[in-house]
């Protein structure tokens, strides 16, 4: 489809690597005027130079860390001056710490919450008045498959992540009357530049991967960043117009056929083994 998002103003936060870089050129794509609201300049000069390479429009301002709010109110604010309005806020900005050795375990909490949940919140927040004021918005909330459904332990990640997801649906309910949706993405094994801070990039990464997708992911590989932006613009456009406080699976089946008592049945003929 062409220009289903066409004057549209849309902020990305994580916008300059990963499923935000991705979501940020297909709204683009879309018509949308983008702005890049990331912690990495090199990179997010660069998405905004494809962006318009290609004929978009994209802007970057400063860098901005989503865990300090006054920020992210400026990059808003900055928005609002530039282009008067903002329509779409797509949520991105998440880190884990999981394993880094310089930090102790109440430091990596600390860390993650205030980039992961309290991140989520000031960027949610600062673009809601804007939105109010023009009686029509929709925000698109990034949170994990893993919340609920976890693959391995990240307690202090998806705690921020569950917390993230009761965001979506209070703030659905509350803003409804404002002619404002918040949906929420859930993605399953996505392969970005978020697995560098795990485990480095190689073939035995790529086997562990690919033994998730086996065992836990019907479909039966793991997703790319184009694989989240697809469902980010149906939340972002008028497809979805009818539907706000959605928390919605994007992980090729994983966390709903499985999660519904799928588990127990032997996938006769596909190689796979029961979980």
């Amino acid at each position: 489809m062409i220009d289903m998002l066409k004057n549209q103003v849309a902020i990305v936060t994580g916008g300059a690597s990963g499923m935000g870089e991705a979501t940020a050129k297909l709204y683009a794509k879309e018509g949308a005027r983008v702005v890049i609201a990331d912690l990495n300049p090199k990179n997010s000069q660069k998405v905004v130079d494809e962006i318009t390479a290609a004929g978009g429009v994209a802007r970057f301002y400063r860098p901005m860390d989503v865990s300090d709010r006054a920020q992210v109110e400026s990059i808003v604010e900055k928005t609002i001056e530039e282009f008067g309005r903002v329509d779409i806020l797509a949520a991105y900005a998440g880190k884990t710490f999981d394993g880094d050795p310089s930090m102790t375990q109440q430091e990596c909490l600390e860390k993650t919450t205030a980039v992961n949940q309290w991140g989520m919140y000031y960027s949610c927040f600062a673009v809601v008045p804007q939105m109010k004021k023009q009686k029509s918005g929709k925000i698109i909330i990034c949170s994990s498959n893993g919340a609920f459904n976890p693959t391995a332990p990240a307690f202090e990640y998806h705690m921020a992540k569950g917390a993230c997801e009761s965001l979506c649906v209070n703030l659905a309910m509350d803003l409804a009357k404002f002619n404002i949706r918040v949906n929420c993405i859930k993605p399953g094994p996505i392969v970005t530049a978020f697995w560098d801070e795990l485990m480095e990039a190689g073939e035995e990464r790529t086997k562990i991967l690919q033994g998730i997708a086996d065992i836990e992911v019907p479909l039966g590989r793991t997703g790319t960043a184009d694989d989240i932006a697809g469902p980010a613009l149906f939340f972002a456009s008028e497809l979805s117009s009818y539907i706000t406080g959605l928390c919605l699976y994007v992980g090729g089946g994983m966390g709903y056929v499985y999660a519904y008592g799928q588990s127990s049945i032997a996938h006769a003929g596909t190689g796979r083994r029961d979980i």
